[in-house]
């Protein structure tokens, strides 16, 4: 028989825990007698002292529970009994700034960006082009009422105290996919704030396809226990007021979306930041959403659908990157891998992995392909991380991300910005796919330069995260930071001491899309500041602010040769005025003199935007003493050129080419149409010269045979990840 021990330290907070190891000692006592008496006598007297010594713990036992009887309760007891679950609703209640939801402008603006968000990623994710109405109206006493309402496929009716009344609920977090909402925290914190301020319940419209009713559902959250209370539901027949009413004024149903109303203690206002502004910049990276926005005033702003392409999502979601996985990351994935060897395990398991890759990082890891990745150990785990680190692995797919894309980029920005008229749009830039911890991220950048744009303060930032504008926390935002990091003054923008913020009539626009946004804080309003986000954001920045300086060393020669220009054309003919009138002789033809000076040849344009189409004229005058013989190529991305006065002499492709002959001080003007063009989806032009001295050319570019990627070109290239 083996012996028994005891650990009275380790079963001093067991109270009944003497008693069975007494009951232990007595049945051990009778079962050493049974022994006793079949045993040789030289094991008698080995028998009676286990015995003896089995008694003695048995008193030890019972002296300690007559001890711990005599113990009274302890303040840690105390303490115990206080303690309890915290739901995660009762927390963001009582710190709700978290949130976003910390002064009344901020929590008006929170509170619409949540719905919209919402409203945007359903329709997308059912396939429809979203067309969204908010709605704020006064209620009084700082009350306001916001109504957020989408065409999207609705809410079924036993989910919706859920999808509304529960916090950390949703479908998107950890999925791996791009969206909007991450967190399942958004509209039903918005809803609570409301209710917490108010006191009003929320409600629900929603309808999910013709063959089933429209749903009304009035509800409040139970924050003591994270869930919608239902307070009444009813059948209603919905009407779309937004389609064509028939000949009794009586408008078609709506067989599909979802309305959320409620009311919060907030303030309205149209300065920056503002609920317009966040929706202005909505539609910008989202020109292919119709919003209709009616403010407190019943003002309605309209902000049209650019484009009738929606996005293509992913179907499915982004495995870890291996460049980025984490120790305690790595172990757990590997102890809970569903694969039973190391091979398959970091080919299933993770992305980018082939078989060059696999077999590379576990001989430099000094591990087989048959073992279990279940066994894993510390040791062997640090070994994977740094075999990963030395190893060559291709960056994630862009198939997982949702790049807006440089045409839509400059559409957006097209459609919003119309107001300020601005003279150049840059072609944006979509960097290929790069990694964070695992995680994969592209970013997105376009500028914007002159116009009515301001000139004497800072460059306009928009900063956006998944299509979601960041109107706050700018300070500590990655994008901030990378923009104010690059000296401007070398791209022709102002900027003190070459950091900060630069100055001047611009505006910078910088989207990162990511499957999981590094964010500051659960408001969602700054990008972490990560090294690796930080890089990409600065080499798309400084890509993109190269065709800004070369346009703007453009704008400033051609200012200075037509500054010259003038100089000559004023003076010139005052001079020869005087002298002949002193000589008694008449003014003398001064275009050669003009030529003589000036040394170029003048290139303009002129644009004129009709109904349904674009005019175009282009004007050459020879500033020169001698002839000017050349060939001028125009494009105009996009579009096709039809109906050249005069006719083209050779095509190639879009381009268009003239041959030009012009003696000197002689002009001549080449006229063509872009049918079906608008200012919105005009690009641009471009114009170059060849078989002349480029040096002499005011307003083109000299030809080099190779074209500068278009918007169609750069379009082709994002997709087949080459931008």
């Amino acid at each position: 028989m083996g012996q028994m021990t005891f650990d009275f330290e380790a079963e001093d907070n067991t109270p009944e825990k003497p008693q069975i190891e007494a009951e232990k000692v007595k049945k051990s006592d009778k079962n050493d007698n049974k022994e006793t008496l079949s045993e040789p006598k030289k094991e008698e007297e080995t028998d009676k002292n286990k015995i003896e010594e089995k008694h003695q713990v048995k008193d030890k036992v019972v002296k300690k529970e007559r001890k711990k009887k005599n113990k009274g309760k302890t303040k840690a007891h105390q303490l115990a009994k206080e303690q309890r679950d915290i739901p995660v609703s009762e927390f963001f209640e009582q710190n709700r700034h978290i949130l976003g939801f910390d002064n009344p402008t901020h929590s008006l603006i929170t509170a619409v960006k949540e719905g919209v968000d919402n409203s945007l990623d359903a329709c997308e994710q059912a396939g429809f082009l979203p067309e969204l109405k908010i709605e704020i109206g006064n209620l009084g006493k700082d009350e306001l009422s916001i109504a957020i309402e989408d065409n999207g496929p609705g809410i079924v009716e036993e989910n919706v105290p859920n999808v509304f009344g529960r916090l950390l609920y949703g479908s998107r977090f950890g999925s791996g996919k791009q969206s909007r909402g991450q967190q399942g925290i958004g509209i039903s914190a918005a809803i609570m704030y409301g209710q917490l301020t108010t006191g009003r319940s929320a409600i629900i419209s929603t309808r999910i396809s013709k063959e089933h009713l429209a749903n009304r559902i009035t509800m409040k959250l139970d924050t003591r226990n994270n869930r919608g209370n239902i307070e009444r539901t009813e059948d209603f027949v919905w009407k779309n007021d937004a389609g064509e009413p028939d000949e009794d004024g009586i408008y078609p149903e709506k067989y599909h979306g979802t309305r959320v109303e409620f009311a919060i203690k907030g303030r309205y206002r149209e300065a920056r930041p503002s609920v317009l502004e966040y929706l202005k910049s909505t539609a910008i990276v989202n020109p292919h959403a119709k919003i209709i926005f009616t403010n407190p005033d019943d003002k309605v702003f309209l902000f049209e659908r650019g484009s009738h392409v929606l996005p293509e999502l992913p179907t499915e979601g982004v495995k870890p990157h291996p460049h980025g996985v984490e120790l305690g990351q790595l172990m757990r994935m590997a102890h809970h891998s569903s694969q039973h060897q190391m091979g398959a395990f970091l080919r299933k398991d993770f992305s980018s992995m082939g078989t060059k890759s696999i077999n590379d990082v576990l001989k430099k890891a000094r591990l087989t392909a048959l073992v279990r990745p279940q066994d894993t150990t510390r040791i062997e785990a640090k070994k994977l991380i740094e075999a990963f680190k030395t190893t060559s692995i291709r960056t994630p797919t862009s198939g997982v991300l949702v790049p807006i894309g440089p045409k839509l980029i400059k559409l957006g920005l097209k459609q919003v910005l119309e107001e300020y008229r601005p003279d150049f749009y840059t072609l944006p830039i979509s960097r290929t796919p790069s990694v964070f911890s695992g995680t994969p991220f592209l970013v997105e950048v376009g500028m914007v330069y002159g116009g009515n744009l301001p000139k004497d303060q800072p460059v306009q930032v928009l900063r956006f995260a998944n299509r979601v504008p960041l109107l706050y926390q700018a300070g500590g935002c990655a994008i901030t930071k990378a923009i104010q990091s690059i000296n401007w003054r070398l791209y022709g923008l102002e900027q003190k001491k070459g950091k900060g913020t630069p100055s001047g009539p611009a505006i910078i626009l910088v989207h990162v899309a990511s499957t999981n946004i590094p964010f500051t804080s659960e408001a969602k309003e700054a990008i972490a500041d990560i090294e690796e986000i930080k890089k990409e954001i600065k080499l798309a920045l400084r890509n993109n602010a190269k065709t800004l300086s070369k346009h703007l060393k453009k704008q400033k020669k051609r200012a200075k040769v037509s500054e010259k220009f003038d100089l000559v054309q004023k003076v010139l003919p005052a001079i020869a005025e005087k002298a002949s009138s002193v000589v008694g002789k008449p003014v003398p033809n001064l275009d050669k003199i003009v030529a003589a000076i000036m040394d170029v040849v003048w290139i303009e344009e002129k644009i004129e935007f009709e109904k349904e189409e674009i005019k175009i004229e282009v004007k050459i005058i020879n500033y020169r003493l001698k002839s000017a013989n050349f060939k001028l190529r125009i494009v105009v991305p996009g579009h096709e050129i039809t109906e050249g006065m005069p006719r083209p002499g050779k095509r190639e492709g879009s381009h268009a080419i003239w041959s030009v002959g012009l003696p000197t001080t002689e002009s001549a003007t080449y006229k063509f149409v872009i049918p079906q063009g608008t200012r919105g989806n005009f690009e641009g032009m471009e114009m170059w010269v060849e078989g002349i001295d480029s040096t002499n050319i005011i307003g083109a570019e000299k030809w080099t045979g190779i074209v500068d990627p278009g918007i169609d070109e750069a379009l082709e290239a994002e997709k087949q990840g080459l931008a």
